[in-house]
């Protein structure tokens, strides 16, 4: 996706990725109108950049009465100016924003973006994007963005120094804590890839825990309206695995805290760590770094105390029309071209992502590693396996705030798994009011 953290909503997932037809295309602008389109987006990779900054100019090259003005902002400085610039008529017409009701919900709420569902129905976008992904930028039965991204959360290896190193691929998470042993015994410390010094990157690691723990769709059902149950036993287990047991195997850093994201990814892309648990927006950097290695991706290994392993994924960020539009057709006409089938397959060809969209499956051109992401997600809407949701996109701000403290607070030895847990149901209910507390009850399976 963009910068280094990853939004992800659950998509249940997906009817996604699966080629279908090519859909006509719906009535357009009036051609003659000169419009000015303002659009905020989030991706800040010079990579992903460089991509969007071409697909926008295609457009613009094909409807020369619009032009496109383009402003690229991190996740926090755009969480920070985009509900006062779009309320004081200053905020640009289109926006590329995180889903979640904590996020687009609560601009959604406050009539601060539009409902889509009158162009969804113009332009035929239900019949080219996965029902679930439309489902999880929907807010109050209405669609209100239009989801352009699918990611995987799983577990990295480096397969060529795992074997140049007599070791093996752990499968389980008692194997995972006896691999990081063994790797350290011949030099590779740490281990595990990790750095938690923003907060947000332990956000990936609770929610493979937890969706171990008590399985996809119980989390899915607290996510979506259900009784919170974050002190439960199964989540306080989920935490304490790799908050606490993984510390103290010595997996990761002593420092993690101390170490951001760039900090963690360089001791995967060194060879240093054999393993980094994080997302397949990394795809592009291992490329970039890596070009020659044997690198693996799975889920997570398996807790011995839990339902089974599950990928983590759902969709990121959308596009949505804020209420300042002044010409909202005009931008649901730019939209309309983002999504188109010959688009979508740049966006996968070009930035390498996973969108829940139909496009040309002959026409891409993936790397074994980006390969496997693409079969992966394809076997599961196949197969109709329910792959696990990314719990922070849809969690209130309160709760994401008290997973950022929390984790690096156990890391330190500062609290316990027990408190972090309690704070985050604490936190659910204060961010949530209209969820009744149950700080006894546990997710049903």
């Amino acid at each position: 996706m963009f910068h280094k953290h990853v939004r992800l909503l659950s998509v249940g997932l997906l009817a996604l990725l699966m080629i279908m037809a090519i859909a006509p295309l719906g009535p357009r602008a009036n051609a003659q109108d000169k419009v000015e389109l303002r659009v905020w987006d989030q991706f800040t990779d010079p990579t992903e950049s460089a991509t969007i900054d071409s697909i926008y100019g295609a457009f613009t090259d094909a409807h020369p009465n619009i032009t496109i003005t383009r402003e690229a902002f991190q996740l926090d400085q755009m969480r920070e100016t985009v509900n006062t610039a779009i309320s004081s008529g200053t905020g640009p017409d289109i926006i590329f924003y995180d889903a979640g009701p904590g996020y687009a919900g609560v601009l959604a709420n406050a009539g601060l973006v539009e409902p889509l569902d009158q162009y969804a129905q113009q332009y035929g976008w239900r019949d080219r994007i996965a029902p679930s992904a439309l489902d999880r930028s929907s807010i109050n039965g209405q669609l209100y963005g239009m989801p352009l991204q699918v990611d995987l959360i799983g577990l990295y290896f480096n397969q060529d120094l795992i074997d140049q190193a007599g070791l093996t691929v752990p499968q389980t998470f008692d194997e995972l804590a006896t691999f990081c042993q063994q790797a350290k015994d011949k030099g590779f410390n740490p281990p595990m890839a990790f750095g938690n010094q923003e907060g947000w990157e332990a956000f990936h690691q609770f929610s493979m825990m937890a969706n171990q723990m008590v399985g996809p769709e119980a989390i899915d059902d607290v996510l979506t309206g259900g009784q919170p149950a974050w002190d439960s036993p199964e989540i306080i287990t989920g935490i304490k695995k790799f908050f606490v047991d993984l510390r103290d195997a010595g997996c990761y850093s002593e420092d993690a805290n101390a170490l951001n994201y760039d900090d963690g990814s360089s001791l995967f892309f060194s060879g240093q760590s054999l393993v980094y648990p994080t997302g397949s927006w990394l795809i592009n950097d291992i490329q970039d770094n890596m070009p020659d290695a044997n690198v693996g991706f799975m889920p997570f290994p398996q807790l011995s105390e839990g339902k089974g392993t599950t990928w983590v994924s759902g969709v990121s960020s959308a596009y949505y029309i804020t209420s300042g539009a002044e010409n909202p057709d005009a931008a649901a006409q730019f939209i309309d071209y983002l999504f188109a089938p010959e688009t979508i397959t740049r966006f996968v060809n070009e930035a390498k992502f996973l969108v829940p969209a139909q496009y040309d499956a002959a026409g891409v051109q993936a790397s074994p590693l980006f390969q496997q992401m693409l079969d992966t997600l394809q076997q599961a809407a196949t197969n109709g396996t329910v792959l696990g949701s990314n719990v922070d996109v849809l969690a209130p701000p309160q709760f994401n705030e008290a997973m950022m403290s929390g984790f690096q607070s156990i890391i330190a030895g500062d609290k316990t798994p027990e408190e972090v847990a309690a704070e985050l149901q604490a936190a659910w209910i204060e961010g949530m009011p209209s969820q009744a507390a149950t700080p006894e009850a546990t997710p049903n399976p």
